[in-house]
């Protein structure tokens, strides 16, 4: 609410003041004939100054002032001829603080938000221009819109959810913050005026969305910092009423998100409650909302990042997303209070990075991951507790398990094979359970079929599903991606290395589904690979249909000569594929952008919202109380014919004795 008094002034003047919890607002109204005079005041708190404004034309006069100096508020204004100079004072006028004011701000606090700690994205110079001349247009991929203000706040024009979290989130106005000319206020502040009406007129899902309201609450702080600095209105037309809701709403715990959004809007909160204090009994508490964010920051980080320092929602590319914003928000000076704990389990998930890319540098594509892009300043592999063995390295990172080359092979020389076993939340989660990823001489063998995207259609589904992964599908079911049923990590051990074979066991309970999967990889970098699945039937007196399914690169060949699979890659890597099962004949089927109705088999997405046909095997079989299939990859044409793992009834056959030994443990 605004608090202004109007006096008179000798009737040559008409002094306007006012204060919202932020600023006092004088405005000094000369009338006609006084035209060649201009105006300064000076704000006095306890009879001291405390603020001074220098002559101006335009005679509007902004001080932005915290509420522990609001004592004893009054305004001195001098008048000066433009021509000649001469100087006269007014009288002292008050400035009426009202006590329905719910929150003032902390102008010492206001100077410190900067542009970097508010997540708002780099734009280049042409950006308002292009923006303003095409529409918004918040991703690559998506279509140019026109907003016209009054804006239709509730309207989805692309059926896009991610595209009305970016509009909520205010992000066409990111550009105008990069720039952050007075001009550029103005644009900003008939955006909020526009949205904080629409928001008292209307109801939609979208308005007070999770990660949407936590990134606009950076963009409000960052924004009344900007007008402080440069002393300007900041124009919010309810400000006490903003500042109210964004703090109800983000400091609800049942709107709290419980995946990577709630870190945005606790980010959001803790900007707020920075700047912020309490003024009366119908505020919220600040202090009670800044231990709330710090004790709820905490608990976020750690279900984010588990025990080990891994990001939980079985992507990396979220890792290193999630990481990179948490070390960039804790080192915003409102989260300067954090528990130690937090801070060491945040160093935990920096060294795991390394471990979480192939080693040309670039993310590996579990979940909801892109490739994108080599990433750079990553620590050592040996950071991480790991076993080594001639030239190369292997680790469990909490839910995965990755065997690969040593830092210092070439990649064109280089043998990599990440193992996905992590279901410790359903965010981001694809049914990939025990799926595997391939590479040899940095060229894809086996790959993961891709994210796609977050619009829901029957790509999204293909590419969620259990048969676009490197598993096993049963009764042609994807397995559950429900929070009730996550099991945290699949991989039992540390990867060994036994006689030059690296080994890698998981297993899961589907208890949905009602098998359970044991996979045993048997790995010989470069030369051979050997999977081993045994599936436990827990339906009774019921022979079920298996599928095992394994996908290649789009620019392979895949074939079958009786009772074994060639691929072929165009980088001359050549593949022989081989299986048996202990309980039934197998039987093999190719595919390459397979589509009936809704069926889809053998795509790929290498991009957002894209899709291309790729090479893809299933190998079928049956499952009655217990099966077991052992599958071969023959990796180098060198390598001699006879394997050296066979499958004889159900029993795992090796002449190697502590390979035997340890497989059948």
């Amino acid at each position: 609410m605004e608090m202004a008094e109007v006096i008179e002034i000798s009737n040559s003047a008409i002094v306007d003041i006012s204060y919202d919890g932020l600023k006092v607002d004088v405005k000094i109204l000369l009338k006609n004939e006084n035209e060649h005079i201009e105006c300064a005041s000076y704000l006095y708190s306890n009879d001291e100054v405390i603020y001074k404004s220098d002559y101006k034309y335009n005679n509007r006069h902004i001080f932005y002032i915290s509420k522990k100096n609001t004592i004893n508020l009054k305004i001195k204004v001098f008048f000066r001829d433009k021509e000649n100079h001469k100087t006269k004072k007014s009288k002292y006028y008050p400035v009426l603080i009202k006590e329905e004011l719910k929150y003032s701000f902390l102008s010492s606090n206001l100077q410190k938000v900067s542009l970097k700690d508010c997540e708002i994205i780099a734009s280049k110079p042409e950006a308002i221009q292009i923006y303003e001349k095409e529409g918004f247009r918040p991703r690559k991929d998506s279509i140019s819109h026109f907003l016209t203000i009054p804006i239709d706040w509730s309207s989805d024009p692309f059926d896009d959810r991610n595209w009305m979290y970016q509009l909520h989130a205010w992000r066409m106005l990111e550009p105008y913050f990069n720039r952050g000319n007075v001009e550029d206020l103005n644009y900003i502040a008939k955006i909020i005026n526009d949205w904080i009406y629409f928001e008292k007129n209307n109801t939609s899902e979208w308005l007070w969305y999770d990660m949407s309201v936590g990134l606009r609450a950076l963009k409000i702080s960052l924004y009344l910092k900007y007008c402080y600095e440069k002393g300007v209105d900041h124009q919010i037309s309810d400000l006490d009423y903003f500042f109210h809701e964004h703090l109800r709403h983000l400091s609800n715990p049942k709107e709290l998100n419980s995946g990577n959004h709630g870190l945005f809007q606790l980010h959001g909160l803790k900007s707020l409650v920075y700047v912020l204090d309490s003024c009366n009994k119908d505020a919220y508490s600040i202090e009670n909302i800044r231990a709330y964010a710090n004790e709820q920051m905490g608990k976020l980080i750690t279900s984010q990042l588990g025990q080990h320092g891994v990001h939980t929602e079985n992507s990396p590319d979220y890792h290193f997303f999630t990481h990179k914003r948490l070390i960039k928000m804790v080192n915003s000076p409102w989260w300067n209070d954090l528990d130690a704990a937090i801070l060491n389990l945040l160093k935990q998930g920096e060294l795991a990075k390394a471990w979480l890319v192939f080693p040309n540098n670039k993310c590996v594509p579990i979940g909801d991951s892109h490739t994108g892009s080599a990433i750079s300043k990553l620590p050592k592999l040996e950071s991480w507790p790991h076993v080594k063995f001639d030239k190369y390295i292997g680790a469990k990172v909490d839910g995965y398990a990755i065997i690969r080359s040593c830092a210092t092979t070439s990649v064109k020389k280089s043998s990599f094979l990440f193992f996905q076993g992590s279901f410790y939340s359903h965010h981001h989660k694809h049914s990939d359970d025990l799926s595997l990823i391939l590479q040899e001489n940095g060229i894809n063998i086996l790959i993961d079929s891709g994210k796609y995207g977050y619009h829901k259609d029957k790509y999204r589904e293909y590419f969620l599903s259990t048969r676009s992964h490197n598993t096993i599908e049963v009764d042609e079911q994807s397995t559950t991606r429900s929070q009730n049923y996550t099991y945290g990590s699949a991989i039992s051990e540390e990867p060994k290395n036994i006689n030059g074979f690296w080994v890698v066991k998981g297993r899961v309970d589907h208890k949905v589904n009602q098998y359970i999967h044991e996979r045993i990889i048997i790995y010989k970098p470069s030369e051979e690979l050997y999977v081993i699945d045994v599936l436990t039937n827990k339906r009774r007196s019921s022979v079920r249909h298996v599928d095992q399914w394994w996908h290649f690169d789009t620019n392979t060949e895949v074939f079958i000569e009786e009772e074994t699979v060639f691929v072929k890659t165009n980088k001359n890597i050549n593949v022989e594929i081989t299986s048996q099962c202990s309980s039934s004949e197998t039987n093999y089927y190719t595919y390459k952008g397979y589509e009936s109705n809704d069926a889809l088999i053998g795509w790929i997405s290498k991009s957002y919202l894209q899709y291309e046909p790729t090479s893809t095997l299933r190998i079928s079989t049956i499952l009655d109380k217990k099966t077991t299939i052992l599958t071969r990859f023959i990796l180098s044409q060198k390598l001699l014919v006879e394997p050296t793992i066979s499958l004889i009834k159900d029993k795992i056959i090796t002449k190697n004795f502590s390979l035997s030994s340890y497989i059948n443990d």
